[in-house]
């Protein structure tokens, strides 16, 4: 069944469907002496009031796949190691590669991952799998989570962007994008973060920039009432949005030098380490998902350490470990961390075996995640693998596990549908998956 326009995500109980968020408006309209407003208004205040409610996410994607021994998953003593060694962490006997020592000190803070088991060991295959929650299908283009989330979160008033993308993919051809659900929930791109795309500022006065947009409509209107309506409608939803943007005061969100020097250097004055940063300023100002993506400020391979792995994989956690330490701990210290679920997550991992540079392949039969906030129940490892990394021996989790969890987390009804322009029904969650208790006992 299509999803009904007006029902609206409120918590993690469900939705309010027609007749509720009606009788939620006329209630809270009387409370706040909004009776005598239109209904756009009421529309308006009451979509405010959801996006305060709900939870954001935000993404940390090391792109091209990190490797579980030199990250969160060490396993001492196996020749599948290699030079990495497991150093203690907030969490009694649980170690992680001592590539990751602020992250060590914050694993109180954290759920791991240990048995992520997925069928894919390709690039391409395995970031639609994992990014959408779908295996891939050449006759439908599924959208990534973020325009998911995007779309269910979906306040028309919000002068920011729902879906924030913060980094490049290393490579364009393997970017999964808002699919069937179309451009309006595709993500807004950063490249840098603290840098604007260009011309995202009015290049004229405000006075001017209005003046142009109502002789915009004027010229639309007459080319509604020719029979292109539609046509208007929708150039007049882009425009709307665009200029709610343009002239937003939220817009000094994106200046990171409004933050203190020694905070933005704690985050690490790397690509990825900033845009963390930033990151933390848009969940804060509403924004409902933001993905940083890790690539590496010293080489062109990204976590895909076929190679060089030996002179690359330290050089990308130096990277990724104070960032990613340094925003759960920001966000907790500013009270944002029960709102917000923070993931540390690639395609895949890396084979157990090691080649002669301490290069790894892809391997999908046994990777790690890292979870924190969103009311994730911290300070604990979730599965196993056995003692040189190859198989999983305690509790699988696949890709749909992953999602029904997050769904939970944001109060996201996983069953519900959307459609394809022929009319398929496609669930926003793949059969199959169960959620994984263990993060919320």
């Amino acid at each position: 069944m299509a999803l009904p326009i007006l029902d609206v995500a409120v918590n993690r109980q469900g939705t309010v469907g027609r007749r509720g968020f009606l009788r939620t408006l006329g209630v809270g309209a009387a409370g706040a002496g909004l009776l005598s407003v239109g209904w756009r208004d009421l529309l308006m205040a009451q979509a405010a009031e959801l996006r305060k409610q709900g939870k954001s996410m935000i993404l940390l994607w090391m792109d091209g796949g990190p490797s579980q021994f030199d990250t969160f998953n060490p396993k001492p003593g196996s020749p599948n190691q290699g030079p990495a060694q497991p150093i203690s962490t907030s969490i009694a006997g649980v170690h992680f590669a001592d590539f990751w020592p602020q992250t060590a000190q914050i694993a109180d803070k954290l759920a791991v991952i240990r048995s992520m088991r997925t069928p894919e060991a390709e690039h391409d295959r395995a970031i639609i799998h994992v990014r959408t929650g779908f295996r891939i299908n050449p006759a439908i283009r599924y959208p990534t989570f973020g325009s998911i989330i995007a779309r269910e979160r979906e306040d028309i008033e919000f002068d920011l962007p729902s879906f924030v993308r913060i980094g490049k993919p290393r490579i364009k051809t393997r970017d999964v994008d808002a699919g069937i659900i179309g451009v309006r929930y595709a993500s807004f791109n950063v490249d840098k973060a603290g840098e604007l795309p260009p011309n995202t500022r009015a290049t004229v006065p405000e006075a001017v920039f209005r003046r142009r947009l109502e002789l915009a409509g004027k010229f639309d209107a007459e080319f509604a009432a020719a029979g292109g309506a539609r046509e208007v409608s929708d150039k007049r939803d882009i425009y709307d949005r665009t200029t709610r943007f343009v002239l937003s005061p939220r817009l000094d969100t994106f200046d990171l030098e409004r933050e203190s020097p020694s905070l933005r250097d704690a985050y690490g004055r790397t690509n990825f380490g900033q845009g963390c940063l930033l990151a933390r300023r848009l969940v804060e100002q509403g924004v409902s998902f933001v993905e940083v993506i890790s690539t590496g400020d010293r080489n062109d391979a990204g976590w895909d350490t076929h190679n060089n792995g030996f002179r690359d994989t330290p050089y990308l956690c130096a990277e990724a470990d104070p960032a990613f330490a340094t925003l759960v701990t920001d966000l907790e210290q500013r009270g944002k961390l029960d709102d917000t679920l923070v993931v540390w997550m690639g395609e895949f991992g890396r084979t157990p075996k090691l080649k002669a540079d301490g290069g790894r392949d892809h391997y999908s039969k046994g990777w790690v995640m890292a979870m924190a906030g969103g009311g994730v129940r911290p300070g604990q490892v979730i599965g196993a693998t056995d003692p040189d990394g190859i198989d999983v021996t305690e509790r699988p989790i696949g890709v749909p596990d992953f999602y029904m969890s997050v769904c939970k987390v944001l109060g996201i009804d996983p069953q519900k549908e959307y459609h394809t322009s022929d009319g398929r029904p496609i669930k926003l969650v793949d059969e199959g998956g169960a959620v994984i208790d263990e993060l919320f006992a």
